[in-house]
């Protein structure tokens, strides 16, 4: 019986139906419909053997547990539903992980802003916390540590900027000690001493200083949710907003890799995604893709996914060597795989936002170029079977009406853009930690429009994408698919009556148009070091 627990909330304890993107709708407001229609929807159970141990979890607190077994700590994943079996008992510490413990993180803010409602992965976080057995187990001396990308949410500095957050943590007896940044190596001392009754500190910062080489990060020895393995980390292009940035780039060697989808293969898994800051870096010390780097490392994932998926992808990356991205979709694209996702950060319509919050993100191209380099990465996703959801952010620091309304032109070109367009408000991360949030109060009536816009456009494409986004297989019955086409009809419906529908002002750009090809725009003539 392990002496150490780890877990999360029942939201992130899923495979959210085998799709990953599926996993945002546990960020809209909780409520709407009623709890069972978004479980069965966004978060179905996942399966327990007769530990309580589950059959897959979050790639990040499989990494934890690694670490910790690695350092021969008793620790295991359990899902929340089974913490019972282990406190009051046998488990002296607890590890609790997340992406949105309170719903500040994007996108959850921004429909939490919109709607006053809580979104369901907060009403879940509270919940788990608030269990019976766990407050018994604190009154009788558990620790409880606190980790994951939102651990912020639970430092002191917050819970002073949001007094609701320090009542919770009141309410089941507090939290020992939370913990920021990349903890593979950290865990294990703080969990030391927790499990020998040192002292704790209550907030720990790991600087990038401090993050840990590939050789000291632990591979995990369990399957992950959806076969999400890591093949790097950090990012070099040094946006204002993002924690990420501040993280040194390492990227894991093929052996290294493999070694993880071996793990992941024990369980049935029909689809796998890479994840990194930028998939198409792989390999690279810089802003220039290495086809030697990326292709073998496709070639390596295909081999053990049927389906192979992208977590995240730049607009810059894909521009940099447009061709490549062709010789990617030979690799991915066959009778099994007819398309594949990944996540772009577009954020701004507008090239003075990028020089004054985000200068790298464009590089080596300029900022003016942004929007037609945006329009023809868009292009050259479509055309390559890729289909991703794009974030905008709202409510940047220094951002006018001016740039507001080149963000929607921007939105109007890509109209035909077979897409998610996901607008969020802007939360204070990365070098940005001091300014406050972006909240409704706030939001312009330009502001708003940018919302329908983005709105529109998703629930529109949405409806020609559900085909594509599901094969339909197993479990995903007809009714199934009658559910999540009735609830993109209601959001249409909802949006309509609301005031919310905004459809484009002009036609869109010709997406998929070859005779604008992104070979076509300039490169910059600075060379870059290797």
């Amino acid at each position: 019986m392990p002496e150490v627990v780890i877990t999360c909330d029942w939201t992130m304890m899923s495979n959210h139906n085998g799709k990953e993107f599926l996993g945002f709708g546990t960020t809209t407001p909780a409520y709407v419909f009623p709890e069972r229609v978004y479980k069965r929807l966004f978060f179905p159970d996942m399966p327990v053997d007769e530990n309580g141990y589950p059959a897959a979890a979050p790639y990040g607190m499989r990494k934890i547990e690694a670490s910790l077994m690695d350092a021969g700590i008793d620790a295991r994943i359990v899902h929340p539903s089974h913490l019972s079996r282990y406190m009051p008992g046998p488990a002296k510490v607890l590890l609790i992980s997340g992406h949105d413990y309170f719903g500040l993180n994007p996108p959850s803010s921004t429909f939490s802003g919109v709607m006053h409602k809580e979104p369901m992965n907060c009403v879940n976080f509270k919940r788990m916390l608030t269990q019976r057995c766990v407050v018994e187990a604190r009154q009788k001396g558990l620790k409880i540590i606190a980790g994951g990308p939102c651990a912020w949410q639970l430092a002191p500095a917050t819970r002073m900027k949001l007094p609701w957050i320090q009542e919770f943590v009141d309410s089941f007896g507090g939290i020992d000690t939370v913990v920021e940044g990349e903890s593979d190596q950290f865990v294990r001392e703080i969990v030391t001493k927790a499990l020998h009754d040192e002292f704790l500190p209550p907030h720990v910062v790991l600087t990038p200083k401090e993050a840990p080489k590939v050789e000291q990060i632990s591979s995990i020895k369990f399957p992950s949710v959806n076969g999400l393995i890591e093949i790097g980390r950090g990012c070099c292009r040094g946006c204002s907003f993002c924690s990420v940035t501040t993280r040194p780039t390492r990227w894991y060697p093929l052996e290294k890799i493999e070694e993880e989808l071996k793990v992941n293969t024990r369980v049935p898994v029909r689809k796998g995604i890479l994840h990194s800051d930028d998939v198409y870096f792989y390999g690279s010390p810089n802003v220039m893709p290495r086809e030697e780097k990326l292709i073998p490392l496709l070639k390596l994932a295909k081999k053990y996914y049927p389906q192979v998926g992208w977590s995240h992808v730049a607009v810059a990356s894909l521009m940099t060597k447009p061709k490549l991205l062709s010789k990617c979709a030979e690799v991915l694209i066959d009778d099994r795989q007819s398309w594949w996702g990944v996540e772009v950060g577009v954020e701004t319509g507008s090239p003075r936002m990028i020089t004054a919050a985000m200068p790298g993100k464009v590089a080596p191209f300029k900022a003016s170029q942004w929007p037609e380099l945006v329009i023809q990465a868009a292009g050259l996703m479509n055309d390559n079977h890729v289909f991703p959801a794009c974030t905008f952010i709202v409510g940047l620091p220094q951002e006018t009406e001016d740039d507001v309304a080149r963000t929607i032109d921007l939105i109007d070109d890509l109209w035909d853009f077979k897409a998610i367009l996901v607008p969020m408000f802007f939360v204070p991360l990365g070098h940005l930690k001091s300014r406050d949030w972006f909240r409704r109060d706030r939001l312009s009536p330009l502001q708003e429009e940018l919302l329908k816009r983005a709105l529109t456009h998703g629930i529109r494409q949405s409806k020609g994408l559900l085909n594509d986004f599901f094969d339909w297989e197993g479990h995903h019955t007809t009714a199934f698919r009658g559910a999540f086409r009735g609830f993109v009809t209601f959001l249409e419906m909802v949006a309509k009556l609301n005031g919310l529908w905004s459809p484009a002002s002009h036609p869109g750009r010709p997406i998929a148009d070859p005779n604008r090809r992104p070979e076509n725009l300039p490169m910059p003539t600075i060379p870059l070091r290797d």
